[in-house]
């Protein structure tokens, strides 16, 4: 008979309880919000003492958070705006909480039942809607739109992996993984979703590339000129980009390769994005006030998109979006959080890849590849943002054992 220890499932129970109300939070409303808070409330107050020094470590997941309560300040919705950043704040919070207290492999069985379960039922539903940025019909599950349903569907697809591959201790645990890893795939395929595909299955790619490029036989000092160019030409190639988006040649391109060249209106949205960039630059116009009825960029926006005024909404591009909120002091923030993470990775790749952080790499890789066509992390109530806690606080771990080792001239 299995025995299950009181704090394994207790942790279990948490996990799940609490991953449930954020995957399932388009089918469960307000009540989702509602357990997340109470679960992930208890969580804190019961390792109140670990979840302050994991806020206080991790200092900078918290920079965003405190700058939208700040917003309030200067925000034309300053009720809106409060409330939303009070959500978001406490998002930050539980989420830290979830990584410090609960054991990696309990939160990630939570989780991928959690993920499994909806993907299921997602997969036998014919809930489905009319994109009006492409018209095409599209698979969204029980999870409000496609979009959210291909970023629920990539963590899962993620956490089954790290589940399977590197954190599971039992057999249960490795089946709940390839359970998870199985159904995200189906529903991928399903949805047709074939950006998130590409990226969920290219970031594991790149993990084993890093963890074989880790263990080689090079040098450390060979290591880090081989990614300080991998860094440098990967900004090359973003900066040419950059440049080139939008002009003729690029527009004509587009059209000869039958492609729309404004991105299904997001050249349209980012255009909007600009105005509001350009009417509060240093500070923005605050956290969650721009897509709110009377907001005639808001309202833009949603005329754009074809969707219904009121509607929760993005720019579809995660350094537009965000410089809209917080002004040009957000992405300074946005950019720093980055370079912090690459920092952390390149770290870690230089000798000390292990299997344990193909889980934060892969989302982090993923995240970043989607991060100038969607808009992911910093969101209250979300999977997506308790992950980006997850991956942040893995990362930073795993480069600070990297730097001991460094500094002791072990190579693990």
């Amino acid at each position: 008979m299995l025995e299950i220890k009181k704090d394994t499932a207790i942790g279990l129970v948490a996990s799940f309880l609490i991953t449930s109300a954020l995957v399932w939070n388009t089918f469960l409303g307000a009540a989702a919000a509602a357990l997340f808070l109470l679960v992930g409330g208890g969580v804190i107050i019961f390792h109140l003492h670990r979840t302050l020094l994991g806020t206080q470590y991790n200092w900078m997941v918290m920079v965003y958070p405190v700058l939208a309560v700040l917003s309030t300040l200067w925000s034309q919705y300053p009720a809106d705006t409060f409330r939303a950043a009070i959500q978001f704040l406490l998002t930050t919070i539980i989420g830290i909480a979830v990584v410090y207290n609960i054991k990696k492999e309990h939160f990630f069985v939570g989780l991928s039942a959690s993920v499994i379960i909806i993907m299921a039922l997602s997969l036998v539903s014919n809930r489905v809607e009319t994109n009006g940025m492409t018209g095409e019909t599209v698979l969204i599950g029980y999870l409000g739109s496609k979009n959210f349903l291909a970023q629920t569907a990539s963590i899962g697809f993620f956490v089954g992996f790290g589940l399977f591959y590197a954190l599971a201790k039992t057999k249960v645990e490795k089946l709940i993984g390839i359970l998870s890893l199985l159904f995200s795939i189906a529903v991928l395929l399903k949805a047709k979703s074939l950006g998130a595909t590409v990226t969920s299955f290219g970031s594991i790619f790149l993990c084993f590339c890093l963890y074989h490029f880790s263990h080689s036989p090079l040098t450390q000092r060979s290591q880090k000129a081989i990614l300080n160019l991998i860094y440098l030409l990967a900004m090359c190639v973003i900066i040419f980009v950059y440049v080139i988006f939008g002009t003729p040649e690029f527009n004509h391109f587009m059209i000869e390769i039958g492609k729309d060249p404004t991105l299904t209106s997001r050249t349209l949205i980012w255009a909007e994005g600009e105005k509001a960039i350009a009417q509060a630059p240093i500070l923005g116009a605050s956290y969650n006030a721009i897509f709110q009825i009377g907001n005639p960029i808001g309202e833009a926006v949603w005329k754009i998109g074809l969707v219904p005024p009121g509607v929760g909404f993005n720019f579809h591009n995660m350094f537009v979006h965000w410089t809209v909120h917080f002004g040009y002091v957000g992405l300074i923030i946005y950019l720093l959080i980055l370079a912090r993470l690459l920092y952390n990775i390149r770290l870690i790749a230089c000798g000390h890849f292990q299997k344990r952080d193909f889980i934060p790499v892969a989302y982090f890789v993923f995240f970043i590849s989607r991060s100038v066509l969607e808009v992911d992390w910093f969101s209250q109530f979300t999977i997506a943002h308790v992950m980006y806690c997850y991956c942040w606080i893995e990362l930073e771990s795993s480069a600070q054992k990297a730097k001991q080792l460094n500094k002791k001239g072990t190579i693990s």
